[in-house]
């Protein structure tokens, strides 16, 4: 578990982050997102700001896990209303259970099913159950009120619900094609990146980005279930067979002769340093702080 709580903050699972497109097959998220340009904007910032969301919900403090979940839910009563284009006769609201714990469970699978492609660990049945609890107790804060805005009590129920979301609710569409597309021309994320730093790094983005989209396609292709990658549009052929054994086989030596400050995003990084502060501490705590057997004797003063 401790592989894999470190595995939900690591740099490594970014490759992946297109299985998460999971969540636009379900028309009303969709609509929501296309109407309020999530994607028109600059969506690799908006991926890194919501990456930061998820860290805090795993890694931070309750008093701080509880405040980002209460701020999210606040924000989010703003995203109801008709979509537009493709998506003009959907109705959509972010706070709507179905749409919520979809977007909620579509993060919880993304770091289940490419957890054992990072690190090369394959996680026994108990110990899959055992990480999805953790995911489900750490995103329990943004869990909604009503019972159908809750995340599935087990990894089974969880794993039918997907199912049966897949078969009778998702569905492929123009935008989602278009979207998992132009994963090739990623722009450049630009988070707490100053002015100059931007504009002396964008050439050469321009001209690695077609192969770093190539990558995530194809990462995150492999990491979602079959019926869900062909709603994508992206044709998985024999020869990225190839090229997926090639990636995994780097992720995997990353995983292992990286250190953690430059595998884990900052704030795992250094709640883990302090975890491990905390337990020599109480390495060297007392046994006890009563009266010592060979200071028994006598009157107390």
């Amino acid at each position: 578990m401790t592989e894999f709580r470190k595995h939900t903050a690591s740099a490594l699972s970014a490759v992946f982050a297109g299985a998460a497109f999971d969540q636009v097959a379900l028309a009303p998220v969709a609509a929501a997102v296309d109407r309020t340009g999530r994607f028109a904007d600059n969506f690799a910032d908006r991926g890194v700001r919501s990456g930061f969301s998820s860290l805090l919900a795993i890694w931070g403090d309750p008093v701080d896990r509880a405040a980002e979940a209460e701020w999210l839910k606040m924000r989010h009563r703003d995203v109801h209303g008709r979509g537009a284009g493709h998506y003009h006769e959907i109705r959509y609201s972010a706070l709507a259970p179905d749409a919520w714990v979809w977007v909620g469970l579509s993060g919880v699978f993304v770091a289940l099913r490419t957890f054992t492609y990072c690190t090369g660990t394959v996680l026994r049945p108990a110990e899959q159950e055992a990480a999805y609890q953790m995911l489900r107790e750490s995103f329990s804060d943004l869990e909604l009120r009503a019972e159908s805005g809750k995340l599935p009590a087990t990894l089974a129920d969880a794993s039918s619900y997907y199912d049966r979301m897949l078969d009778t609710e998702l569905r492929s569409s123009p935008f989602l094609v278009e979207q998992f597309a132009a994963l090739t021309r990623l722009p450049l994320p630009t988070i707490g990146m100053s002015a100059p730093a931007r504009a002396a790094l964008s050439p050469l983005w321009l001209l690695v980005r077609p192969l770093v989209g190539h990558v995530i396609q194809v990462c995150s292709s492999k990491a979602m279930v079959p019926k869900m990658q062909a709603l994508t549009g992206f044709r998985l052929r024999p020869h990225h067979d190839l090229e997926f054994a090639v990636y995994i086989t780097v992720l995997r030596a990353a995983w292992r002769l990286l250190p953690d400050r430059l595998l884990l995003a900052p704030l795992a990084y250094n709640r883990l340093q302090y975890e491990k502060l905390v337990h020599a501490h109480r390495k060297y705590a007392l046994d006890t702080f009563s009266v010592p057997a060979e200071r028994s004797g006598g009157c107390p003063i």
